[in-house]
C-alpha cells in the first residue's frame, strides 16, 4: 500500500511540474511579443486548450489513482464479517482485525441488550400478575375470610420480589453507565465485617450458622460497591443452603487482598458453573422463586468485580458447597 501511495503521489507530481513547465514557458514567450500578430493568436489558442488538456489529464489521472488506492479498502469494508478474506495491503490486515472484533462486540452487545429487554419483561411481568391476580380476588369477594390473610402474605412476597429486581435493575444501569466510579482505600475486613453483622438475622432465620474470621487489609474500591459484593456472596450462600448449614467468611492477604465466601450447600453443577454469573439466570428455579431471588445478583458481582480490575474464582460441587474467591 505504501509504495502504491507513493507511485501514484510521484505520477501527479511529474504531471503537475511538466504542465506547469509548459504553461509558465509558454506564457512568457506570449506576454513578450511586441505585437499580438496572426501566428501569435494561433499559438494563444493551442496554449490554452493544451492547459485544458493538460489539467484534464491530471484530474482523470488523480480519480483512477485514488480509486486504485481506495479500491482494496472499500474491498476490505464489504468482507468485514468474512473472516477468511484477506485484504491486499498487507498494512490493512492489523486493521482489518481490529475493525472485524469490534464488530463482533457491537453485535454482541445489542443482542444482550435485546435478550436483556426480554428477560426483564418477562422477570417483571410475573410478579405484577401474581399481585393483580390475588388483588382482584380480594377486590371481588371471592375469598373466604380464612383465606384473605394467605393472599395479602402473596401480595406482599411477590412486592418485595418485584421491588428487589426493580433495585438489583437500577444497579446494573448504574454500573453500566459511563458515569466513573468514586474510589478510596477501604479497609475490606472492616466492610466485611460490618455487612456480616448485619446478615446475621437474615442467616439466623433460615437456620444458618455465618461465620466470620479473617486479617486487617485495605483495597483501592469503591466503598458502596464492595459492599454490595459481600451482602450478594453472603445472601447467595445462606439462600442456597441447606437448614443447620454453614457460611465461612474470611478476609485475608496473600501477595493480595482476597474475599472468600463458602457454604456447605447444594452447589452448583459443574455444567452449570459457567452461566451462573449471566443475568437472570438461576441454578435452582424453585429456589430462587421461593426466597425472591431475582437472578441478577450475581451478574452485579461480576460487574463489580471486573470494575475494580480483580477477578473472580468459583468452586463448586453437588451436595458439597460452593467457595467463591474475589482476589484483588
Amino acid at each position: 500500500m505504501r509504495k502504491r501511495i507513493q507511485l501514484s503521489m510521484l505520477t501527479v507530481t511529474i504531471i503537475t511540474i511538466l504542465a506547469m513547465t509548459f504553461d509558465v514557458e509558454t506564457l512568457y514567450l506570449l506576454v513578450n511579443k511586441r505585437r499580438m500578430q496572426q501566428d501569435s493568436w494561433f499559438e494563444l489558442v493551442v496554449y490554452v486548450v493544451v492547459t485544458i488538456g493538460i489539467i484534464a489529464l491530471c484530474v482523470i489521472a488523480s480519480k483512477l489513482l485514488t480509486k486504485r488506492i481506495v479500491g482494496p479498502v472499500e474491498e476490505m469494508v464489504a468482507h468485514i464479517d468474512d473472516s477468511t478474506y484477506t485484504p491486499e495491503y498487507e498494512e490493512l490486515i492489523p486493521i482489518m482485525k481490529k475493525i472485524r472484533n469490534q464488530h463482533i462486540d457491537v453485535l454482541a452487545a445489542a443482542k444482550s441488550r435485546q435478550d436483556f429487554s426480554a428477560s426483564v419483561s418477562h422477570e417483571l411481568k410475573t410478579p405484577l400478575t401474581a399481585i393483580s391476580g390475588y388483588a382482584e380476588l380480594l377486590e371481588t369477594g371471592m375469598v373466604a375470610p380464612d383465606k384473605q390473610q394467605h393472599f395479602i402474605e402473596e401480595i406482599k412476597h411477590n412486592s418485595d420480589r418485584l421491588l428487589g429486581l426493580i433495585n438489583d435493575i437500577i444497579s446494573l444501569s448504574e454500573l453500566d453507565g459511563s458515569q466513573e466510579l468514586e474510589f478510596e482505600t477501604v479497609d475490606l475486613y472492616q466492610l466485611v465485617k460490618e455487612s456480616v453483622d448485619t446478615l446475621v438475622i437474615v442467616a439466623s432465620k433460615s437456620k444458618i450458622h455465618l461465620i466470620f474470621d479473617g486479617e486487617p487489609c485495605n483495597v483501592f474500591g469503591n466503598r458502596e460497591c464492595l459492599r454490595e459484593v459481600v451482602y450478594n456472596l453472603v445472601q447467595n450462600a445462606i439462600k442456597y443452603n441447606n437448614e443447620n448449614g454453614h457460611v465461612w467468611v474470611n478476609v485475608y492477604h496473600k501477595k493480595t487482598p482476597v474475599l472468600v465466601v463458602k457454604d456447605d450447600g447444594i452447589g452448583i453443577p459443574a455444567a452449570e458453573q459457567d452461566k451462573v454469573f449471566e443475568r437472570f439466570y438461576r441454578v435452582d428455579k424453585s429456589r430462587s422463586k421461593a426466597t425472591g431471588g431475582t437472578g441478577l445478583g450475581l451478574s452485579i458481582v461480576k460487574h463489580i468485580v471486573e470494575l475494580h480490575n480483580a477477578k473472580i474464582i468459583l468452586d463448586s460441587e453437588p451436595g458439597v458447597g460452593t467457595e467463591i474467591k474475589v482476589v484483588f
